[in-house]
């Protein structure tokens, strides 16, 4: 019985299944149908991938200003006044290479953004204190946050430079 049974499935003594010696390829319906399933989940995935390189600039850009925020306070500490950004630069509280106003991106403080500084040091009002802000580049296709650091160490982001609301 077990001959008959091996004689039935194989098709010579080698063992060879006689589909496995056919070989059977993929039909044009599987591969399109493959293809469309690749398509749809690349298509889902893109608006997410542009969202997490927004949310990556911006948190370099946030991060850039605390570590400028430090820097300032740390000068303050030290020779009892603010400064500007090329002090801080000069006395190596900032990296050397960095800039406000990059001509790459590998020289500025944040990809994409640019960093304006102001400092609030008077005796007639009393107002002591900095505030940087970080603002998006023009033509930039990600709709980036503008964002700005205060005395206190409160970061706030605004979307037209106007209202500002704690981030």
């Amino acid at each position: 019985m077990q001959d008959e049974m091996k004689e039935k499935y194989l098709d010579d003594d080698t063992g060879e299944n006689e589909e496995n010696s056919e070989g059977r390829g993929f039909t044009l319906l599987e591969i399109l149908l493959v293809v469309s399933i690749i398509t749809v989940i690349v298509a889902m995935a893109l608006p997410q991938l542009s969202g997490v390189k927004r949310s990556a600039y911006e948190l370099g850009a946030m991060k850039a200003l605390n570590a400028l925020g430090t820097a300032e306070l740390a000068y303050r500490n030290e020779y009892r006044h603010f400064t500007s950004f090329e002090g801080l630069r000069i006395r190596g509280y900032v990296n050397e290479r960095l800039r406000k106003f990059g001509p790459t991106d590998r020289e500025r403080m944040a990809k994409h953004y640019s960093i304006n500084y102001y400092v609030m040091d008077t005796f007639k009002n009393f107002t002591y204190g900095y505030q940087f802000i970080a603002f998006p580049d023009r033509g930039n296709s990600y709709n980036l946050h503008t964002f700005r650091i205060l005395t206190d160490g409160t970061v706030e982001q605004s979307s037209d430079g106007v209202y500002w609301v704690p981030r």
